[in-house]
């Protein structure tokens, strides 16, 4: 092996030190190196939702017209305002969407919950390493003197339209120890208010709001099939660049 001069150490790159710095950082969460019964049935709870959400996405156009499945399935604001321009024209009573959203919005909620509790910091910050904002929030939630009572707040924005998910904040409230019948409380009150503020809104505006979904229904299947086609587009044309 050739001596460098004046018995030097090989010069290292600084992009080699950097990347090097960088995998030491990486580091995998306990649960997914050494998961034991409970992570893994948690970790398939994720595989499930992540498959549901993706199910629902070409169901949409079919549940603009079945307003009872979608608050069952979905049970957000959409859904609700929805339930009630159904309901002002005759189709079912308004408070059977509004208790069926309960149903559709808070399914995943205890997962969600018990994800935070066992898993922590591992849970949130896999969850917002793509969403910056959202892990500022989460931060300054878990930062502030009164966590729990801060992140309580965040509850019901999360059912409002906006960027703050409902998952994110009842897995922090879950790694803060808050009581789980407070939290399924918190969740129901939060939903039920708000909910109620869409159906109040589809059923002022019904007759409007069925006209639009006829429009919708014109084009959003295409519009739908046109996403999917190009999801796989782009899936198989990086499978083919990884290739080679």
């Amino acid at each position: 092996m050739a001596e460098h001069e004046n018995g030097a150490s090989p010069e290292i790159p600084q992009g080699a030190l950097s990347k090097a710095a960088e995998a030491e950082e990486v580091q995998v969460p306990d649960f997914l190196a050494n998961p034991q019964r409970t992570d893994i049935f948690l970790i398939a709870m994720l595989f499930v939702i992540f498959v549901f959400g993706i199910v629902l996405i070409p169901l949409r156009a079919w549940l603009l017209n079945h307003p009872w499945a979608y608050t069952l399935l979905v049970g957000g604001y959409t859904s609700s305002v929805l339930g009630g321009a159904n309901a002002s024209v005759g189709d079912g009573p308004w408070w059977g969407y509004w208790l069926c959203t309960l149903v559709g919005a808070l399914k995943f909620m205890p997962f969600y919950y018990w994800m935070g509790r066992r898993w922590g910091m591992d849970f949130i910050d896999l969850s917002t390493q793509y969403t910056p904002r959202v892990q500022r929030l989460a931060r300054r939630a878990l930062a502030s003197r009164r966590a729990q009572v801060f992140t309580s707040c965040l509850v019901p924005v999360g059912y409002c339209p906006g960027p703050i998910p409902t998952s994110i904040v009842n897995g922090l409230l879950g790694f803060l120890r808050q009581r789980a019948w407070l939290t399924a409380l918190l969740n129901i009150c939060s939903l039920l208010a708000v909910n109620g503020v869409f159906i109040a809104l589809g059923w002022t505006f019904g007759t409007e709001v069925l006209a639009v979904v006829q429009l919708i229904n014109k084009y959003l299947l295409w519009f739908t099939l046109a996403l999917i086609g190009l999801a796989f587009f782009q899936a198989w044309r990086g499978a083919k660049k990884n290739g080679k």
